[in-house]
């Protein structure tokens, strides 16, 4: 509006340390839950066990688990019937550290509409309504994209890896053995970098509205990514048969077309 003024930097300043330490304290008491509200109030069974233990021997069941039905295949190839993983910790916090991980990421999960929240609030005197209407949308595409891209290499991903490093040890008669803390930053890692990689649509969007990339490059190069990506994919399934290649390519398929349908309508609108 035109009788509006800016507000002078220190009082954003000031807002944005305000935001930031509530923030802080929504993450630290998610955090913090993770170690004193049992497991069981959710499964209704006898005993008590923190979230964040249970989540920790969860994950690690989770990728040695050869009932995955995607992973089954795999395994069955390659004359894999039982994975065996053995985490030692090399040093007497090692353990520790693993905990307050696990425990940090349940915080940010729990907090994180609350986070949203606090950053969409500051942000929004500074935008116009249509820019309100895509930063919402953006924001959901975001969360959308992220949270696929880390089921998919928890469920998919991951569980094949440890399977092709068990059979790769096996042939050259090594026990599979990780430290505790390099296991599961493996993990973490990988799910924080595939789900990453799938918010690559909304680069090319954004890369589409800057106009540094046209959706016409896009289509004409769909036979030469689809190559790509089906090359890739044959190489790091030892799967004889075209399932397991097709579940991993799939994705990656769907990422594209929808990167050349979002830079289509970002190019439309700039």
């Amino acid at each position: 509006m035109a009788g509006d003024k800016e507000a002078p930097w220190q009082e954003h300043l000031v807002e944005l340390l305000e935001r930031l330490k509530k923030i802080l304290i929504a993450l630290t008491i998610s955090t913090a839950l993770s170690f004193v509200i049992p497991v069981q109030i959710l499964t209704g069974e006898p005993g008590y066990t923190p979230i964040a233990f249970y989540l920790m021997r969860k994950i690690r069941d989770d990728m040695i688990n050869l009932n995955n039905p995607l992973v089954k295949p795999v395994a069955k190839v390659l004359g894999i019937k039982k994975l065996e993983v053995m985490l030692i910790a090399v040093g007497w916090v090692d353990s520790i550290e693993v905990l307050l991980e696990i425990g940090i990421l349940f915080g940010l999960v729990v907090s994180a509409p609350y986070i949203g929240y606090h950053v969409y609030k500051y942000l929004e005197p500074a935008l116009l309504e249509h820019e309100k209407k895509y930063l919402t949308l953006f924001t959901l595409l975001f969360l959308t994209l992220f949270l696929a891209g880390v089921l998919y290499a928890y469920y998919i991903i991951l569980p094949i890896t440890m399977v092709v490093l068990t059979w790769l040890f096996m042939l050259g008669g090594v026990s599979l053995t990780f430290s505790v803390k390099e296991f599961f930053s493996f993990v973490i890692f990988g799910m924080l970098t595939i789900g990453l990689s799938f918010t690559f649509p909304l680069v090319v969007a954004f890369a589409a509205y800057l106009d540094l990339i046209t959706p016409e490059t896009l289509k004409k190069s769909w036979r030469y990514v689809t190559f790509v990506i089906f090359a890739v994919t044959a190489i790091v399934t030892p799967d004889p048969t075209p399932v397991s290649m097709f579940l991993l390519a799939a994705p990656f398929l769907v990422l594209y077309t929808l990167a050349y349908l979002l830079a289509k309508k970002m190019h439309r609108i700039r």
